[in-house]
């Protein structure tokens, strides 16, 4: 079953969504099986000091676990963002070693540029917003790379140019080979069934806890469900680092296109000044 549906939510919604579903089923689930744990309790608190040494061993190492999942959801989710970063600063990089190449080939070559990053922010991010990667952005990085490597640098100044650039291109290939190979990451489905059925665990492992006020023994078992229900939720929104609210943004390509692209160049003209 796809439950990608659940990014299209606002992040509060979809905290709520998780918690309250976490917590009415724990409650309702002790309300179900309080005639069950009564009959193999008998009624007693007896066994709760039993009961509660297992809960304290299982619930320290799913703790871990989820603790160590959460972490490292959000490390791969800056990993990412780092990349993102490194893509943009590349792209910068080459729009400025242009400079090298004789007009009108520079303007050709910065206005292919500047809309390939125009497309990376309109396009591709609202296909990775989906779990998709557009192959027209490879079209465009190979049409740009077949025009440049198609100039034949004619002195020193531009045979230095154009091996800066064609090693950019060759860098920016690489970043955009991340970036879309990232796009479909995420935990393992077998990973989601070991913390849902390890939090299902824990909370049935409350229920055996004999508290004659079933009302505050309600309440222990809603605070549980709760705090699990928020660190499932903070795994989730960072577990599709393109999807959602909290997700990674095409901003550092946006500030490329503003600050440096569309940066007015100044002229180059070789026209000799009259004496």
């Amino acid at each position: 079953m796809n439950f990608y549906w659940i990014y299209d939510l606002p992040n509060w919604q979809l905290g709520l969504l998780i918690v309250l579903t976490f917590a009415s089923v724990s409650v309702l689930g002790l309300f179900a099986t309080r005639p069950v744990a009564r009959w193999i309790l008998r009624g007693s608190g007896q066994y709760n000091d039993l009961v509660s040494w297992v809960f304290a061993g299982i619930g320290v190492f799913y703790g871990l676990a989820l603790g160590l999942i959460a972490v490292g959801t959000w490390e791969d989710f800056s990993s990412i963002d780092s990349q993102i970063s490194q893509e943009a600063s590349l792209l910068a990089s080459l729009y400025d070693d242009l400079d090298g190449y004789p007009k009108p080939l520079r303007d050709q070559l910065e206005s292919r540029l500047r809309q390939y990053t125009r497309f990376i922010v309109e396009k591709d991010w609202l296909a990775h917003r989906q779990g998709l990667v557009n192959d027209e952005g490879n079209r465009r990085l190979s049409e740009f790379e077949d025009q440049v490597r198609a100039f034949d640098p004619g002195n020193e100044r531009e045979k230095i140019a154009h091996a800066e650039v064609i090693r950019g291109i060759s860098l920016i290939d690489q970043a955009r080979r991340l970036r879309v190979g990232s796009v479909s990451s995420g935990l393992p489905a077998a990973l989601w069934v070991v913390v849902l059925i390890g939090a299902a665990l824990n909370t049935v492992l409350l229920y055996l806890f004999w508290v004659e006020n079933l009302l505050l023994h309600a309440i222990l078992v809603a605070i549980f469900a709760t705090f699990v229900g928020l660190l499932i939720f903070l795994t989730a929104a960072m577990d599709n680092p393109f999807r959602g609210n909290f997700s990674v943004s095409p901003d550092a390509f946006q500030e490329v296109l503003d600050d440096v692209m569309n940066v007015p160049r100044p002229s180059t003209s070789t026209n000799t000044p009259p004496a």
